[in-house]
This record gives C-alpha cells, structure tokens and sequence, in this order.
C-alpha cells in the first residue's frame, strides 16, 4: 500500500466592496486538500481525512471502481460490520441508511478488482475535531491527515488501560497501555489515511480533541 499526499492547499479569497468611500473586505479561508491512496487487492483497514462534497457517503468517496469492492463499517451496536458493495453491474448497494465514512471513522475495504485500486480522497481538512473513544471496541482515525506516533498527533495519554490495534494486510499488530508502564511495546504510528481499532478498558470514555489555526 502507497500513500502520497499534499494536503493543507490554503485558499484564500477577499470579496467585498461596501461603498465607494469605504471598502471592507470579506474573507473566506478554507483548508482544502487531496489525499492519493493505492489499495492492494484484499482487506486494507482505511480512513477518509477529508470532508468532501456533497458529502463524506461511500459513493461519493469512492466513486465507480473497476471491479468489485466491499467497504465494511465496524458496528459497535450489533457487534458486526455493515457492508456497502460495489457491483460493476448493478453500482452501489447500500445498507439501510446508506454507510457514511466521516473523518475521525475507519473502514475494512476488501479489493476484489483483481489489481490495485487507487483512491483520490478530495475536501477540506476539518480543523477543529473531537473524537470519543467510547468504552470498548471501537475503528478509528486521526481526524487532521497526518502521519506519526500517537503522541505527535496529540492522542490523549489514557487514564486506564487500552490496547491499539492496526491491520497489517494479513493480522492485526497490537500495543497495549498500561498506566503503570506506557506503550508496551512501543507508542503506536499511523499513516495519513490509515484506520485502526482501539479497545477501550479504561473505564471511562477518551476525549481526543485537536484545533488548528490558519498557519499553524
């Protein structure tokens, strides 16, 4: 799996001219970005880090692939996944509700195309987040694209125990915190558009909230 990115493309626009004696300008500034991604074919454990337009839906983040391909959302209600499956024939089938992939959310997508698939994931970086991460097992991601250990991207230092799992492609490599002892082996990294799973024993939901400034 191959991930390229450039990301944090500000655009800034000035519009506005209230009277001919006193001109005040209005501006907008929006975070904007892409993220390229290329699945190999089988199960890859992803996140979408953008809020794209008109909305963060599989369809509209996922387009019309080559071939075959399932994106499987972990439901924590049921203990199971719910699946959206791309048929070359028929499109799109969804679950009731359709299946939404916001930022800050992960996803299983199985790759039955018969070669890579490559992903485009276009919005704007949402710049003020906060993710719960609620008792129990639950996917995840960094909200703002950005690759690092679980400290440079600010995850909260757990107050209890937790355990942090990645797909690899094949298994799952999982990190344990203990509050006596840290990371064991070793604090978890992620990659820009990369999901994991955290089962949370802490006791007590983790609030993990970031904010940006223009700049920062």
């Amino acid at each position: 799996m191959r991930t390229k990115t450039l990301l944090l493309t500000a655009a800034l626009s000035a519009a506005g001219l209230l009277s001919a004696s006193a001109q005040t300008a209005v501006y907008s500034v929006n975070i904007v970005g892409y993220i390229n991604k290329t699945l190999g074919t089988g199960l890859s454990l992803i996140a979408n880090q953008l809020n794209a337009t008109p909305d963060n839906s599989v369809p509209t983040l996922f387009g019309t692939p080559a071939g075959a391909v399932t994106v499987s959302k972990f439901n924590k209600a049921t203990g199971s996944f719910d699946n959206a499956v791309f048929d070359p024939d028929s499109g799109w089938i969804l679950p009731a509700g359709g299946l939404v992939l916001n930022p800050g959310q992960a996803a299983f997508v199985d790759n039955a195309t018969g070669a890579n698939l490559p992903l485009t994931f276009v919005g704007e970086v949402q710049l003020n987040s906060t993710v719960n991460i609620v008792n129990g097992l639950e996917a995840y991601s960094s909200v703002i694209p950005q690759a690092g250990d679980l400290n440079a991207i600010q995850f909260p230092v757990p107050a209890g125990a937790i355990s942090f799992s990645k797909f690899n492609g094949k298994t799952f490599d999982t990190s344990a915190f203990d509050p006596d002892s840290g990371w064991i082996p070793s604090v978890p990294s992620v990659a820009v558009g990369e999901g994991f799973f955290i089962d949370n024993a802490a006791g007590a939901p983790i609030t993990w909230s970031r904010s940006f400034a223009v700049g920062q």
